[in-house]
């Protein structure tokens, strides 16, 4: 299918309404954000299909719909999972034990993996490894965060950062992904790095930088809560459900 060189502009009549409807209030709430909007935003990515009416529309700031710019919002096309935790954590232990047949995994220590040529165990934890594999996950990340068919899709990532997102957890709160922390606590993290016959270099540095995050599996289920509360009330629930007028049919079968 040919790229579409412009964006679906929104009738003044259509923002109006949308406005109407759901105030003017930014929608998306990404870090930076600028509260009051400025653009009417396509809630399913107009380059995706989603078109332009107001069930598939909300305001936002110009700020937060450039940030976004045409990732999914969760359920509304891939289902989309980000396991974060410390390494040794047992992130991908947790995916394999709950991924669906064809559900695709971008796992950071297995792209890290893969660009070792043979063992090239004394290559792990390079600097320029990491950044190397940083590179190849975020590049991945950004195609995969915009898939719209009905896939489950698992982030597998020790910190919810990059180089260029610093804030990427606030973004995926944003966007409503399901978010799980895997953490059985800083003692057995370190025990088991210790007891890994290669040794990693870097990686116990790595954890400890992890612990100085703070971050618990029950303050992000708070903060999702909130976020979630919010997309309710701006109609948009953690799956798309069928609106009461016929032009909004669409939305059920998304």
């Amino acid at each position: 299918m040919p790229a579409r060189k412009d964006r679906q502009r929104v009738p003044p009549r259509i923002a109006a309404e949308v406005m109407e409807r759901w105030g003017n209030d930014c929608w998306l709430d990404m870090p930076g954000c600028a509260r009051v909007s400025d653009t009417t935003d396509h809630i399913v990515p107009d380059r995706a299909g989603g078109p332009t009416i107001v069930s598939n529309l909300r305001r936002a700031c110009k700020h937060c719909n450039s940030l976004r710019s045409d990732r999914t919002l969760n359920h509304y096309g891939a289902s989309i999972h980000a396991v974060i935790g410390p390494p040794c954590g047992g992130k991908s232990t947790y995916v394999d034990m709950h991924r669906q047949p064809g559900d695709i995994v971008l796992d950071f220590d297995v792209l890290a993996g893969a660009l070792l040529s043979g063992d090239g165990v004394e290559h792990h934890g390079q600097q320029w490894l990491r950044d190397m594999a940083t590179g190849a996950w975020y590049g991945a990340y950004r195609r995969a965060v915009r898939v719209v068919e009905p896939v489950g899709i698992w982030l597998v990532k020790a910190m919810p950062m990059t180089p260029r997102s610093p804030r990427l957890l606030d973004e995926w709160i944003s966007l409503d992904y399901d978010i799980v922390v895997c953490d059985p606590g800083k003692r057995e993290v370190l025990e088991r790095c210790k007891a890994r016959a290669s040794g990693v270099r870097g990686e116990e540095r790595a954890i400890l930088q992890w612990y100085r995050l703070g971050l618990t599996q029950s303050s992000i289920d708070a903060r999702l809560n909130e976020r979630r509360e919010r997309l309710a009330a701006l109609g948009l629930a953690s799956k798309p459900v069928e609106t009461e007028t016929d032009e909004d049919d669409w939305l059920a079968g998304w």
